[in-house]
């Protein structure tokens, strides 16, 4: 049986075969100029596409053909510069401005990251299909894209793995791969986790997140809400996840956000990130975040006090929640938005073999208004059979179809 999560590999059993002469080793005899290593393996070791070595080099060289030569794309075909050419122009010499902005941080809390240019860096590698490539998506150029300015950063999208057939994009800052990003002393993590329905009538897309912090290892705490989810875990966001694995039509995410908080730090900003998330109806957390989230659970008897609670406290008042409140986190939220749209129901209502077009829905209603018999209407609209004409008439089927 298919494991539902791509297990993760151990880092030894990951090491390449060096061969002399090959690609992969004059890429390995040059010295890194951006990218750190180590950092990889910390964030991201068991979730690259490739091992951690190789990809290590594979993204400093992405970031040396972005600062000499304005790079945007690689594949198998070759590396090019963008058209129009003015994209190109900009990227040159970011990275310089990345590794300067991480050494330097005078002036800076120890989360800021570089926000002056608005773009990402999508790595593409599905074996299925037999394709990898590297793509610069330049934000900056193509604004319907852009983010606020204070939420500008760099994101490194990983676009490797699939879920039972789902596919899974791992993001994570690219200032955080790269030499020089300091570390605090008992840091506190913010990272999300996205379900994303694509309608294939529009392309419209619909996305719900699930904000979450850490005082460990983000993929540490990533593999333990895997966990949970595999054992049927009711919390809004275990739920969700577990219903839309499986479809294509769906994108899952996870994304480390921002790094370097102390505990309340990264409390006041998961509060105001989950606030925020629910105000727009995008939220799959099933209490507010931070300490609005602490003191919830704290008028709802699960928590003893509000001062001094760990996370590990939080997780577990969480869970007495769900379990005293099981119907909670309707798994189709996604759905009920897309349902909305007339375009999108039609498509749902009307695609089953068998069934009428919105077509022949009108036209039934508009001959009966004109009073044409059933039996004629059944005729002239080619319907299954009476009974059908008579249920649209009634109102029992097809009562979206306007």
């Amino acid at each position: 049986m298919k494991p539902p999560f791509p297990r993760k590999q151990s880092f030894l059993a990951q090491q390449p075969k060096r061969i002399p002469g090959t690609v992969i080793d004059e890429m390995f005899s040059r010295k890194l100029e951006y990218i750190d290593q180590a950092a990889v393996i910390r964030l991201l070791s068991g979730y690259t596409p490739v091992n951690p070595k190789i990809f290590t080099h594979l993204l400093d060289t992405v970031l040396r053909g972005i600062n000499y030569e304005g790079l945007i794309s690689w594949s198998s075909k070759g590396s090019y510069t963008s058209d129009p050419p003015e994209i190109s122009e900009q990227l040159k010499g970011i990275p310089d401005k990345l590794l300067a902005h991480n050494t330097n941080r005078e002036g800076l809390k120890p989360w800021d990251m570089y926000g002056d240019l608005d773009f990402d860096i999508v790595h593409t590698s599905h074996k299925e299909a037999g394709r990898v490539s590297t793509e610069v998506k330049a934000y900056f150029h193509h604004t319907q894209y852009s983010r606020p300015k204070h939420e500008r950063r760099v994101v490194l999208h990983i676009r490797s793995h699939r879920i039972n057939g789902t596919e899974w994009s791992i993001s994570i800052p690219l200032q955080m791969l790269m030499k020089g990003w300091p570390r605090v002393e008992n840091e506190h993590v913010g990272y999300t986790h996205s379900i994303t329905l694509i309608d294939s009538v529009t392309g419209k897309m619909d996305q719900q997140f699930y904000i979450g912090v850490s005082g460990r290892n983000w993929l540490a705490r990533m593999t333990e809400h895997f966990r949970e989810i595999q054992r049927g875990s009711n919390k809004t966001f275990h739920r969700a996840w577990r219903e839309y694995i499986g479809r294509n039509d769906v994108l899952l995410g996870s994304e480390l956000i921002t790094s370097n908080h102390t505990f309340e730090q990264i409390m006041n900003w998961e509060e105001k990130a989950v606030e925020e998330c629910m105000l727009r109806g995008k939220s799959l957390n099933m209490i507010p975040g931070g300490f609005k989230g602490i003191k919830f659970l704290h008028e709802h008897r699960l928590l003893g006090s509000e001062k001094n609670t760990t996370l590990d406290d939080r997780e577990q008042a969480i869970a007495a929640y769900q379990r005293l409140n099981p119907r909670l986190g309707v798994p189709n939220l996604l759905i009920s938005k897309l349902w909305m749209s007339e375009e999108y129901a039609q498509k749902v209502i009307c695609s089953v073999e068998g069934r009428l077009s919105a077509e022949q829905v009108r036209e039934i209603r508009r001959l009966n208004s004109i009073g044409t018999p059933i039996q004629e209407i059944k005729s002239m609209v080619n319907a299954l059979n009476e009974r059908q004409v008579e249920r649209v008439l009634s109102g029992n089927t097809y009562s979206r179809i306007n």
